[in-house]
């Protein structure tokens, strides 16, 4: 199993298991553009430097299965940057790769799964899992300088998951604040703007 590109995936915003294999796919791009001496560089979010980021989105994905599998996780979760080992990419590829067989499963989008946050359909579990990646990948190419482009549509979807929660958003500690982006902004930019990331000029 590989991680496809975007462009190999059903059209973005149609297939929330897809989608969120979609923004690993972006990820995965932009962490294979780390090097050893960005791992102590600070990221957009703040109190992580880059190492935690891979870890945080590592652990992320490592959930997945688990979840899955009926099995409970802790409200929150210590990240602990040993588990990315020698190679982060051949650790995070693992564990994107378990976390894509669990959301292709028969059944996974309809099946009810016990989230720390509350019971949810897969489905929801997989946009939450986009928005991770997608977020966090802006938030990883901007630490290491490197440029990260959404797809309008992919924005699109996740800007139709998370303006519903835009209240929970504001007092929310794992986004910032809402930022407005300016007029005639693309997805990718109100996307970003949603999470408290400034991603224009």
């Amino acid at each position: 199993m590989v991680l496809h590109e975007p462009s190999a995936l059903p059209e973005p915003g149609t297939d929330p298991a897809e989608d969120a294999i979609a923004a690993m796919a972006i990820f995965g791009r932009v962490l294979t553009q780390v090097d050893d001496e960005h791992l102590e560089l600070e990221t957009p979010c703040e109190g992580w430097n880059v190492q935690a980021l891979i870890s945080h989105v590592v652990l992320g994905d490592a959930a997945i299965p688990l979840l899955f599998d009926g099995e409970a996780l802790p409200g929150t979760m210590t990240i602990d940057t040993s588990i990315l080992g020698p190679n982060p990419v051949a650790t995070w590829r693992g564990t994107a790769l378990s976390a894509i067989e669990a959301f292709r499963r028969p059944g996974a989008m309809e099946q009810i799964v016990s989230h720390p946050i509350g019971d949810r359909p897969g489905s929801v579990v997989a946009r939450f899992r986009m928005i991770d990646q997608l977020g966090h990948a802006w938030d990883l190419a901007t630490a290491i300088g490197v440029e990260v482009e959404i797809p309008e549509a992919l924005a699109d979807a996740a800007l139709d998951f998370l303006y519903p929660m835009l209240d929970q958003l504001k007092g929310s500690k794992v986004f910032g604040p809402p930022i407005a982006p300016p007029e005639d902004s693309s997805a990718m930019l109100r996307f970003l703007g949603l999470l408290g990331r400034k991603a224009w000029a």
